[in-house]
């Protein structure tokens, strides 16, 4: 095993991507979910019917 394993904080994971990336991933993904959270709060709509609305 390489010597320099624990001392990087970007090791590649078993699904490919390397650690930075898949932080970044996680943290876009709850900020959208927040935001689509939010947005279907105060619209009292769904995601769907807002989106049909832009498309129609």
């Amino acid at each position: 095993m390489n010597d320099n394993f624990k001392k990087s904080n970007d090791y590649q994971s078993r699904w490919g991507f390397y650690l930075v990336s898949e932080t970044l991933n996680g943290r876009v993904a709850m900020i959208a979910l927040v935001i689509i959270i939010l947005l279907e709060a105060f619209t009292k709509k769904t995601l769907l019917d807002i989106v049909s609305t832009f498309i129609n």
